[in-house]
């Protein structure tokens, strides 16, 4: 061992005699000899000398026993670390410090920056230190056995071409068997897309495990009674878990000749993060797995670390060139139009992300992949354990999230492309009800994004140890939390579901309603009316159930809504009467749509009814909405049947028995056209109804089916003046006839007039004859 030793080296010397030590106290007890034995050990190792390699795998086993021993032991692990923690130097100065917290906000910040800039200098230290490591193969403080490297690298080169040989000539195979499956199955739809990524997965895992199989089995044989050799071990589990994760890389981003994605990205996006992702796993897992661990056995730990060191550099190095590169190709491919068809899953998913949302996806996510990948290889240098089962396996189950999240809403954007097939036995109709199902497909995927993104975050937040989700959930409140959370989604869900089967069994029956006109109006009337009321009390009773479920306390709500109903009922007493009115309207069977009726002094067609008002529309055209509060009294002229009354007059001079054959007969000529269908019986013959000052009245009356009577009135009208005509039957019309008295001998008195119409005659004959 040199005289003067670096400060870095009689601070590990002294770190592992503190180890030692410590092990003693928290193991089971060593005997002096031995315990003399490890510290001489310790110091062989040291001095780097060759001669006393027997003594040190001894002396290893001895240490690595008890260390073993007490990092499965939770308890003597934790005095370990409390006597190394305060074995360390400057620990008593920092006990001291934190005894003497600073209570102003400044020291608090000045502590918190020293803690920070010591942590950091300790970190950058570390990584000198690690990385300087590789200058003892230079200086002669590791002495390397050539003999022994050049005697394993001719097998492990071999081991290396056997296993890709074997490999890629039966993936080869694997893909050529399933070049004609892929032919017949391409593009035929979901379930034979996800035939063919299995067959691929299965297909590709096969060609994996006989490449490693066979390549093991072969080293086996070839390489003598040693067998295979620790190295060759470390590369063939690294081949394999290579292997694995480009696999499952590939089923990712496209397995099937590039295409077949579960994730759906564009094109060069998919062959970037396919070819970049595949290439950072393998530097990665092989230098880790593979590098660092035959180094550390063939060289030294010192080597090894720097080797560590390199692996973690490069692999930071490329990762971040790598997300550089994605995020700009990504931006590119958002900007240019879509290479090729987007299918209606993928545009439904597009569609329950609004835009922003994915605008800020677009920008946040290299931003958090960078701090992530710093923050990692930060981790890694100063603490590679806790980067290897903290950060790793955080890293992992990050990822299995993100990718089972994007697959649900795929799948749900699938799912939303289906099209709900109602049996032809029920009373329902289909039509509506798959179209008001698809109605809700946008909230429905807006509804699983939030979902999906809540539990994204929780099992991020969870696999970070920000906060101990899977803990919290045991609890009461989070179980509590979740379990009305599934709750009231289950009541919202199924009051949606039986509003569109409601509702469209409403409308089934509104347009098979069978029986006459009238019913079938009324049940028109009184199912628009029953969905109205049937939305209403969904909504209202279904959001309480929901509100209660999410352990919200609606008694205070329910007591709100009746004040405030009592006061409504008090400010609106015209809307009170409005709608009671309406109720026993509709109760009554008063009118229906398309009834003409007479309401609140119009006369109108029924156009809209609701429980406040109805809505008419007279012969003018003009729409009239009145309240029924303001309705006395309803005439309907369209109840079962109704009746044309035909009033005629004829002269005093004429024959009322003519006069009624006249009726008759225009009658028996109406029954000869077009109305015949529309009339319900035979004439009725009401006789002569009234002297008037210059005509005999004489009424009919027709009974004619609803709403009929106005189109058929006309038409018999007509054919009475035509009859009437034919038999010069006089109808008078309304005039004065002058009567010109006489006097009691019998004289009739003269008018003027006739006097000076004659005069003037006179006087025009005498001016022809003077002419």
């Amino acid at each position: 061992m040199p005289s003067a030793c670096p400060p870095a080296r009689r601070l590990s010397a002294a770190l592992f005699s503190l180890l030692l030590a410590a092990l003693l106290i928290a193991a089971s007890p060593l005997t002096p000899a031995a315990s003399a034995q490890g510290v001489t050990a310790g110091a062989a190792t040291e001095s780097g000398s060759a001669s006393d390699t027997a003594s040190k795998a001894d002396t290893t086993d001895a240490v690595i026993a008890p260390l073993l021993d007490v990092l499965k032991d939770e308890a003597a692990r934790d005095r370990l670390i409390q006597a190394l923690e305060t074995a360390r130097p400057g620990a008593g100065e920092a006990a001291a410090a934190e005894e003497e917290a600073p209570t102003t906000l400044a020291a608090q910040l000045a502590t918190f920056t020293k803690g920070a800039i010591d942590e950091a200098l300790d970190i950058g230290g570390r990584f000198l230190s690690d990385l300087s490591g590789a200058t003892s193969l230079f200086d002669g403080r590791t002495q390397i056995d050539w003999d022994r490297i050049g005697g394993l690298l001719a097998p492990l080169a071999l081991t290396i071409a056997i296993s890709l040989g074997i490999y890629f000539a039966a993936k080869r195979l694997a893909r050529g068997a399933l070049g004609g499956i892929e032919r017949r199955l391409r593009d035929r739809g979901l379930i034979a897309a996800i035939t063919l990524i299995a067959l691929f997965f299965l297909a590709e895992i096969a060609a994996l495990a006989i490449a490693y199989f066979a390549t093991g089995a072969l080293a086996a044989t070839l390489f003598g009674p040693g067998g295979v050799s620790f190295q060759q071990t470390l590369y063939l589990n690294a081949f394999l878990v290579t292997g694995i994760t480009a696999i499952v890389i590939r089923v990712i981003t496209g397995i099937v000749g590039g295409d077949y994605a579960l994730m759906r990205f564009a094109p060069p996006v998919r062959a970037m993060i396919r070819s970049r992702g595949i290439r950072l796993s393998a530097i990665l897992i092989f230098g880790i797995a593979f590098v660092v661990p035959a180094a550390n056995s063939l060289i030294s730990f010192t080597v090894g670390r720097s080797l560590r060191v390199v692996v973690y550099s490069l692999a930071a190095i490329y990762a971040v060139r790598a997300i550089h590169a994605l995020s700009r190709l990504q931006q590119e491919a958002a900007r240019r139009p879509a290479s090729e068809p987007v299918e209606e899953a993928d545009a439904a998913v597009e569609e329950a992300l609004p835009e922003p949302v994915q605008s800020a996806i677009m920008q946040v996510w290299p931003l958090i992949a960078y701090v992530y990948i710093g923050v990692s290889y930060v981790i890694a240098l100063s603490r590679p354990a806790l980067f290897v089962d903290f950060v790793g396996g955080a890293t992992l189950r990050t990822l299995a999230a993100l990718i089972v999240g994007a697959l649900v809403l795929r799948a749900t954007g699938y799912l939303s492309t289906l099209r709900v097939r109602t049996p032809g036995f029920l009373p329902l109709d289909s039509q509506a009800l798959s179209t008001r199902l698809t109605s809700f497909v946008p909230v429905l995927m807006r509804v699983v994004w939030l979902l999906v993104t809540i539990a994204i975050l929780a099992v991020v937040i969870d696999s970070w140890a920000l906060v101990d989700v899977g803990a919290w959930l045991e609890g009461e409140r989070g179980s509590a939390i979740v379990a009305g959370l599934i709750s009231a989604l289950i009541v919202v869900t199924v009051c949606a579901i039986v509003w569109a089967a409601a509702s469209s069994w409403i409308d089934y029956r509104m347009d098979h309603s069978t029986g006459s006109a009238r019913n079938a109006a009324r049940y028109r009337t009184l199912y628009s009316l029953l969905k109205n009321a049937l939305t209403v009390a969904l909504v209202v009773f279904g959001g309480m159930i929901a509100l209660s479920e999410l352990g919200i306390d609606i008694g205070p709500l329910l007591a709100g809504a009746g004040v405030l109903g009592l006061a409504i009922g008090f400010g609106a007493q015209k809307l009170v009467q409005d709608i009671i009115s309406g109720i026993f309207i509709q109760l009554e069977n008063a009118m229906n749509v398309g009834d003409v009726v007479g309401a609140g002094g119009i006369t109108g067609a029924v156009e809209r009814l609701t429980l406040r008002s109805v809505s008419l529309r007279d012969l003018s055209g003009t729409y009239h909405i009145i309240p029924f509060s303001s309705v006395d009294s309803v005439s309907n002229y369209m109840r079962n049947f109704s009746y044309h009354v035909e009033q005629v007059g004829i002269a005093y001079k004429e024959n009322v028995a003519d006069g009624k054959a006249a009726m008759q007969e225009a009658f028996d000529r109406l029954m000869q056209t077009e109305h015949k269908s529309d009339i319900l019986g035979p004439l009725e013959m009401h006789g002569v109804t009234g002297l008037g000052d210059s005509a005999v009245m004489i009424r009919a009356r027709i009974k004619t089916k609803p709403g009929q009577q106005w189109g058929l009135g006309r038409a018999y009208t007509e054919l009475v003046k035509q009859v009437m005509d034919e038999k010069g039957i006089e109808i008078p019309f309304p005039h004065t006839t002058l009567f010109l008295g006489r006097d009691k001998e019998g004289r009739t008195d003269e008018l003027p007039v006739k006097l000076e119409q004659v005069g003037a005659k006179a006087e025009g004959e005498a001016d022809k004859n003077g002419a």
